[in-house]
């Protein structure tokens, strides 16, 4: 739109810049024309001046030419051919200053038009961003005030240690769901050396791995265990490493797999990296719950 305007600003100035000789031809036009007829207009007073003095009006006399009375006569005889010459060279410059005036009035009403246009793009243009701006500072104040309302009324409601809470109305029909993130970082060196002190207890009392355990214990922890510690510095810290750390283990019987267990527990550390809740809706207490969208 903008190149548009510009380049029609430009057509203007180039019509405008062409009507100003056509308006000087008028111009100069008329005044050869004023001058021709003030001489045709001083030639007749010259010669009825002269009749009035008796003087001759013959452009020769005595076979002598006089040059005065002969200019007069050109003067008066030339006229009606200059006159005419004169003003069909005014009125063809009137002509084309005529066209040219209405093209200059119809690309001036273009122009306007377009100006028009171009300042309503330009309002739009602004009313929609002055708009998200708007919106923007409206979100980021609700979500501010939502951070703040959560953090003081809703996340104190999880239990430090806890990964997730539901929270529903009285109706049943709205949900609220806490959770956490967590991140477990764990200490490579405990857990090879806890590694180490599984597999002396294995070495210990089943050193050929080819037979199997008759007792029951061995053979759960066996099964546990099996798939506790993949590599050497890789933990599966789920379910199995949970009920390893949670087994009552004899000091004399599993000293082995005591330290394991004392190794991987102080190798373990929880950290929450953030917390946030999702809702969920239903229309009765028997319908199936929807998710709510959220920003």
């Amino acid at each position: 739109m903008k190149q548009n305007l510009e380049n029609n600003e430009r057509i203007l100035l180039r019509f405008k810049k062409e009507f100003e000789p056509l308006k000087k031809e008028e111009s100069e036009a008329r005044r050869l024309w004023t001058l021709g007829y003030k001489k045709y207009m001083s030639a007749v007073e010259g010669l009825n001046e002269r009749r009035k003095k008796k003087l001759t009006t013959d452009t020769v006399k005595d076979d002598i030419i006089n040059k005065a009375v002969q200019n007069l006569w050109d003067t008066l005889e030339g006229w009606n051919a200059k006159s005419e010459a004169l003003t069909k060279r005014r009125d063809a410059a009137r002509n084309a200053m005529r066209t040219k005036e209405y093209e200059i009035l119809e690309q001036e009403k273009l122009l306007e038009k377009l100006l028009h246009e171009y300042k309503l793009q330009l309002e739009q243009g602004d009313s929609m961003i002055d708009k998200v701006f708007l919106l923007n500072e409206s979100v980021v104040a609700s979500l501010e005030h939502m951070d703040k309302y959560l953090s003081a009324q809703v996340f104190s409601q999880l239990h430090e240690k806890g990964t997730q809470k539901t929270i529903e109305n009285s109706q049943l029909t709205k949900r609220v769901v806490i959770m956490t993130n967590s991140i477990t970082f764990m200490d490579i060196s405990k857990v090879e050396e806890a590694k180490e002190h599984i597999d002396a207890f294995f070495a210990r009392i089943n050193p050929d791995k080819n037979i199997q355990s008759e007792d029951d214990t061995v053979a759960m922890l066996s099964e546990l265990l099996k798939e506790l510690l993949v590599v050497k510095i890789k933990v599966k810290a789920g379910p199995n490493l949970s009920k390893f750390l949670a087994l009552e283990l004899s000091e004399e019987k599993f000293s082995e797999l005591k330290k394991a267990q004392k190794l991987l527990a102080s190798a373990t550390n929880y950290v929450r990296s953030g917390k946030y809740v999702r809702l969920f809706t239903r229309t009765t207490k028997e319908d199936v719950w929807e998710p709510v969208r959220q920003s």
